[in-house]
């Protein structure tokens, strides 16, 4: 059953209040850095007093070193005293810019993680008819993870790389410009050979995750689908495919693995080659006396301070290739148009009649040829309040006629009518409050039964949810369940009978009370006795509202208003049961045959 109901908020805003589906990656990124402002930029200013705190050591090193040239023991002591004092304040320091920063970047992925939910629940069926459930998983879950590491870690690094070479450089030019400039001289070559890298570390890094969300997805179907992978034998078959497509994510995997080694032995080369310069050329320098001792060892000291920030300058620009990439394909999922549920004032206060009409429908589904019409020149009445039923062949278009009424398709404009106005233009937060579908294949949550059956009708109390639970037949059940209503039943109700399912959605579709109510081939799974009890509740409690049925049996269909017969996406005959009876045609050869079948049954 789809419905829906008031209240709820419009299309997903990002934090900053714009409509994502217009948010590109990189406006996406700073507008949830701008939202967690406060944290990072504290994270960054402590980060800094840390950087300074490491950056003073060198020089207190420097007057250390000449105290032990002057012998001068006393202060020696101080000097060593003021090293130990200034690296725990480091320590202290740059623990709590950890935890503002990373605290901060957990703060991001949550607020995107539920973004990006929301923004599911509002995108059009079409959506999720285009892309595999798998790939969607892959993306809310692997690629956050690549996400979390570009906001957290990899924005720390960023800043961090960044005062450390501007403030460990300046003190080198301080000591010796000369010196300086021929230890960083390397450097331009080496940061254009990693940024070639970083390119293809992109490129495969994007290979990978699109592999990997073909795997979720093979695994997800597999799962769901045990039952019919183990009818046909097919155990073999599908761990060899699964076996192929691992063997292609273990090759994309290993080739991103071999652009990623790359960097780190290329950034290893940059910094021993500084640090070679500085031993022959800053050691030349004190024996010929440019600079002292201390200045050498000063400045050997914010040479390998910067060691470290070169070494993870390849494994931040790998951060950041896969964290873009990763939240470019969360991006790719938030610029898919939602659906608008605003609901302006004029709608507020409108009632549903429930009158109906189709009016020269021609359809074809989007992927479909373009000489294949699924539906061709459909015109139709169904007066408020009235019911109508529909039979026909299998494929003849009943479903796919049905589904623009919610809009779960949508029509073209000027050929579907709701009280006359164009289901079009109908806000669906209005349209969808007033329609109930219990759908050809029910559907339920892993949840409790009364959870599923109040999902169109939250606030339902207990007598609610037992009469309806009553006029559907489920309660005839829910004495062989542990705990009756309050069961949990399994993942899409798989603990429950193919007629336990279908009751149960009817359950929830009368519990909901709508002004149109859809039944989509509903009775399919049922026993004749069932049904027909079934039917007779929805006929006396479906008096004056809008009742649409379809169903293959002919006595399912007898008490409603109207019937009509489709065949090749055309309305063939409509009539009521006695009008289509006497006229021969489909309807009356397959009453007939239900008939006979009906009679030979009973001997």
């Amino acid at each position: 059953m789809t419905s829906a109901g008031s209240g709820r908020p419009s299309a997903p805003r990002d934090a900053t209040g714009r409509d994502t589906a217009r948010i590109a990656p990189r406006t996406l990124f700073f507008s949830l850095t701008r939202r967690h402002a406060n944290p990072y930029l504290t994270g960054f200013a402590l980060l800094g007093l840390t950087n300074a705190l490491a950056l003073g050591i060198p020089r207190i090193l420097k007057h250390a070193v000449e105290a032990i040239q002057a012998s001068d023991r006393s202060a020696l002591m101080i000097f060593s005293a003021l090293i130990a004092l200034m690296a725990l304040l480091q320590a202290l320091v740059r623990t709590y810019s950890r935890l503002y920063i990373l605290g901060a970047c957990r703060q991001v992925v949550f607020e995107l993680r539920g973004l990006l939910f929301r923004h599911l629940q509002y995108l059009p069926l079409d959506f999720y008819a285009q892309r595999s459930t798998g790939d969607i998983t892959s993306r809310a879950i692997n690629d956050m993870l690549l996400v979390r590491s570009l906001f957290g870690f990899g924005l720390m690094n960023l800043v961090n790389t960044g005062l450390v070479y501007v403030a460990a450089v300046s003190m080198m030019l301080l000591i010796d410009w000369r010196l300086t400039l021929l230890a960083l001289a390397p450097y331009p070559l080496f940061i254009l050979a990693v940024n070639l890298l970083s390119r293809r570390v992109y490129q495969r890094t994007m290979d990978v995750q699109d592999q990997m969300s073909a795997l979720t997805s093979r695994a997800q179907e597999n799962i769901s689908g045990m039952t019919l992978i183990k009818t046909f034998a097919r155990e073999d078959a599908e761990s060899a495919e699964w076996t192929s497509m691992s063997a292609d994510y273990l090759r994309r995997t290993l080739s991103l693995a071999r652009a990623r080694g790359a960097m780190v032995p290329v950034m290893g080369i940059m910094a021993s080659t500084g640090t070679l310069v500085v031993v022959g050329l800053g050691g030349a320098s004190v024996i010929r006396g440019r600079i002292t001792l201390g200045d050498f060892v000063a400045f050997s000291a914010y040479l390998a301070y910067l060691v470290w920030p070169t070494l993870a300058f390849g494994w931040l620009l790998n951060t950041f290739q896969r964290g873009a990439a990763a939240l470019r394909r969360v991006a790719e999922i938030l610029a898919e148009p939602a659906e608008s549920r605003d609901l302006p004032d004029a709608w507020r206060d409108r009632t549903t009649r429930g009158d109906i009409s189709f009016r020269a429908l021609t359809f074809s589904h989007p992927d479909a040829p373009p000489t294949t019409a699924h539906l061709r020149d459909i015109t139709l009445d169904i007066p408020a309040g009235s019911s109508l039923g529909s039979l026909g062949t299998v494929g003849s278009g009943k479903s796919t006629l049905l589904g623009f009424l919610p809009r779960i398709l949508t029509p073209p404009g000027g050929t579907v009518f709701i009280d006359g106005m164009d289901v079009t233009v109908i806000p669906l937060a209005r349209l969808r409050r007033d329609i109930a579908v219990v759908p050809q294949e029910p559907f339920l949550f892993s949840r409790s039964l009364r959870e599923n059956l109040l999902m169109g009708s939250p606030g339902a109390g207990t007598a609610a949810v037992d009469d309806a639970s009553a006029a559907s037949r489920l309660s005839n059940d829910l004495p062989r369940f542990p705990q009756g209503l309050e069961t949990v039943i399994g993942e899409r109700g798989v603990t429950l009978s193919g007629g336990q399912r279908q009751r149960a959605t009817i359950a929830r579709a009368l519990l909901a009370d709508p002004q149109v109510l859809i039944l989509d081939d509903a009775f399919s799974s049922l026993d004749a006795e069932v049904e027909r009890d079934v039917v007779e509740e929805i006929r006396n409690r479906r008096r004056g509202r809008t009742t649409i049925l379809v169903s293959n049996r002919v006595g399912s269909l007898s008490w409603a208003d109207r019937i009509i017969v489709m065949d090749s996406g055309r309305v063939m005959e409509n009539g009521t049961h006695e009008e289509l009876l006497r006229a021969g045609g489909l309807y009356a050869r397959i009453a007939r045959r239900q008939s006979l079948a009906h009679r030979l049954e009973e001997i």
